[in-house]
């Protein structure tokens, strides 16, 4: 065996979506498993936001999170992502999924080391991003 590293990398050319585009939009977060309305939309409203390269952002209560979102070959119908944000200013980071039928996403959330919750959104508005 070579004391060799290989390291392979794929390069995605520009312009090119690594988000399926039914995926890429402004979700109006609905319901957050566990949590009434008034703790969604507490600082302002619920929203993910999804870019055709998977980069995004996410709101909800008192967190604020940027998103890296990635599909793979093993399940085109699911958009997996890590965020990495905060809550009432402590650092948090964790990962989540989702999968959309037309206008309509449904999801969960995992805090590293935290809570796990499900959610479900209504598409706001496409972002062609």
């Amino acid at each position: 065996m070579s004391d060799e590293n290989i390291f392979v990398s794929w390069e995605v050319p520009a312009g090119k979506w690594t988000v399926k585009k039914k995926f890429v939009a402004v979700w109006r977060i609905t319901e957050l498993q566990g949590y009434d309305a008034e703790y969604v939309d507490l600082c302002s409203p619920a929203q993910l936001k999804f870019g055709s390269r998977g980069a995004g952002h996410m709101n909800f209560g008192a967190v604020e999170a940027e998103i890296d979102g990635k599909m793979d070959d093993l399940d085109e119908q699911v958009l997996r992502f890590t965020f990495e944000g905060s809550d009432e200013g402590d650092p948090i980071l964790g990962r989540g999924y989702c999968v959309v039928d037309g206008d309509e996403m449904t999801g969960h959330i995992f805090r590293h080391f935290g809570d796990e919750f499900a959610f479900k959104a209504k598409r706001v508005s496409k972002n062609e991003t």
